[in-house]
């Protein structure tokens, strides 16, 4: 199977996604300490949710097919 080589348009997407779900995934955690829900796990999953929404839409937005 040929693989796609690593691109600077799938770095930047990929790097963009990662830090958009971290801040997401922080800032879930955040509320949720605050809301007085202190059950793991709410953080991790809601960055790996925001981070790959994030990188479905930059990857539609960008579409590298012409």
């Amino acid at each position: 199977m040929k693989r796609k080589p690593l691109t600077t348009r799938t770095l930047v997407i990929t790097t963009a996604s990662m830090i958009t779900g971290s801040a997401v995934g922080t800032t879930t955690e955040t509320v949720a300490a605050h809301l007085g829900y202190n059950g793991p796990g709410v953080g991790p999953a809601i960055t790996a949710m925001a981070a790959l929404w994030v990188l479905d839409k930059l990857n539609t937005l960008v579409d590298d097919q012409k």
